[in-house]
């Protein structure tokens, strides 16, 4: 995974798990790095970046809620 790819999916992670008072904080950190992309990037829309995060989201989501070993067995 792609360093910029792994700090977006993070800002959005924190986004989604802020609490409300810190919600603005993390949109704003999330709206700042979309638009460091979509600068990097003329030719990709909003949209487009938006839809495949979402696809790779939950796929971090995913990942995050599997257990990284199996456990020892007795």
């Amino acid at each position: 995974m792609s360093p910029e790819l792994e700090r977006l999916l993070w800002a959005l992670w924190d986004r989604d798990t802020a609490e409300p008072g810190e919600r603005t904080r993390f949109t704003r950190q999330y709206d700042a790095l979309i638009e460091a992309v979509l600068a990097k990037h003329p030719h990709l829309h909003c949209e487009q970046l938006e839809a495949a995060l979402r696809v790779r989201y939950r796929e971090f989501l995913r990942a995050r809620r599997r257990p990284p070993t199996l456990p020892p067995s007795a």
